[in-house]
C-alpha cells in the first residue's frame, strides 16, 4: 500500500508532546481501572469487624492460649482486646494492669467463671468491665438482643462507682447500659429496662424489678458478675441472692468477687460458678487503685 498523506516520513522528528499526551491518557486510564477494583475489593466494615472478631476468638482457644505468659503482661495492650475497648481504656488513662487484672482477665475471656479474692482497691472493677465489654463486642450484642450482662453490687455507692468507670471505658462500644438502684423512681427505671443490654444494679432491687416489672427478663443473659459478694451476703442478702440466681440462665458464664471466703460466700459461688478458676492476690500488693 502506497504511503497517506499522513504517513510519517522516514525521516520524520519524534513529536514528544504527542507521546506524552497518549502516555498520560494511558496512565489514567489504567490508574481509572485499578481505582475502580480497589473499589470492589474494600470490604464493608460489618465484613472487616467479623474478621477482627474472629481473630480476637482465636487468640483466646485453648492452644493459644498456652502461648500467653500472664507473668509477661504489664499493660492492657498485652492483652488481644478490641480497639474499642483498647481506646476507651486509654483515654480514662487506664494503661498499666493490676494483679487482679492481669490474673482474670486472660481467663473471663476465655469464657471460664472466676472466683476471685481481691479487696476494693486491687483494681477488681476493671478486671470484670474489661471481660464483660469484649464477650458483648465478640457476640455483636445490640439493643434488640436485651439483658446481656448483669452486675451485682452490695451497695448503691459501688454501684454508680461502678457504672461511671464502665461510662468512660465503654464509651466507644454501641451497648447500652444502665444504673438500677434503691431510692430512683421504679416506673422510670421499668420503662427502661427492656432496651438494656448491661445492668449495674443493687440485689434488692433488682429483685424487684423481677417481681414487679413485666417487662424485665433475663432469659438471654450472658454473664452475671457478683461484685463485693462477701458485703452482699453481710447485709443479709443471700435470700435475695438465692432467688435472683433461680431466675436466671443456667448457661451463663459467672466472675465473683470477695475480699474474705466465708461460709456465706462458698455457698454463693457453690450456688452460681461452674467449675471456676481461683484468683488471689496478696494482701500487700504494692498499688492502689479508685476501685
Amino acid at each position: 500500500m502506497g504511503k497517506t498523506a499522513d504517513s510519517p516520513s522516514p525521516g520524520a522528528r519524534h513529536d514528544p508532546v504527542r507521546s506524552f499526551n497518549r502516555w498520560k491518557k494511558k496512565h489514567s486510564h489504567k490508574q481509572s481501572q485499578k481505582k475502580q477494583l480497589r473499589k470492589q475489593l474494600k470490604k464493608p466494615e460489618w465484613e472487616v469487624e467479623r474478621e477482627v472478631i474472629s481473630r480476637l476468638t482465636q487468640n483466646y482457644e485453648k492452644g493459644a492460649v498456652m502461648e500467653i505468659n500472664v507473668n509477661e503482661i504489664t499493660r492492657f495492650s498485652d492483652f488481644p482486646l478490641s480497639k474499642k475497648t483498647l481506646k476507651g481504656l486509654q483515654e480514662a488513662q487506664y494503661r498499666l494492669v493490676t494483679e487482679i487484672q492481669r490474673q482474670t482477665i486472660g481467663l473471663a475471656l476465655q469464657g471460664k467463671d472466676v472466683l476471685g479474692a481481691a479487696k476494693t482497691g486491687s483494681g477488681k472493677t476493671l478486671a470484670f468491665l474489661v471481660p464483660v465489654l469484649e464477650a458483648l463486642y465478640r457476640l455483636q450484642w445490640t439493643s434488640t438482643d436485651g439483658l446481656g450482662v448483669l452486675i451485682i453490687s452490695p451497695t448503691r455507692e459501688l454501684a454508680y462507682q461502678t457504672f461511671e468507670v464502665l461510662r468512660k471505658v465503654g464509651k466507644n462500644h454501641d451497648f447500652s447500659a444502665g444504673l438500677i438502684i434503691g431510692g430512683k423512681d421504679l416506673k422510670h427505671e421499668a420503662e427502661r429496662i427492656n432496651n438494656i443490654n448491661i445492668l449495674v444494679c443493687t440485689p434488692g432491687r433488682l429483685l424487684q424489678h423481677m417481681d414487679e416489672t413485666i417487662c424485665f427478663h433475663a432469659t438471654n443473659l450472658q454473664m452475671l458478675v457478683l461484685d463485693e459478694a462477701d458485703r452482699i451476703l453481710d447485709m443479709g442478702f443471700a435470700d435475695t441472692m438465692n432467688a435472683v440466681i433461680e431466675n436466671l440462665p443456667k448457661k451463663r458464664q459467672t466472675l465473683l468477687f470477695s475480699a474474705t471466703q466465708t461460709k456465706s460466700v462458698k455457698d454463693l459461688a457453690r450456688l452460681s460458678l461452674k467449675n471456676p478458676e481461683y484468683v488471689w492476690v496478696h494482701e500487700k500488693a504494692k498499688y492502689r487503685i479508685l476501685d
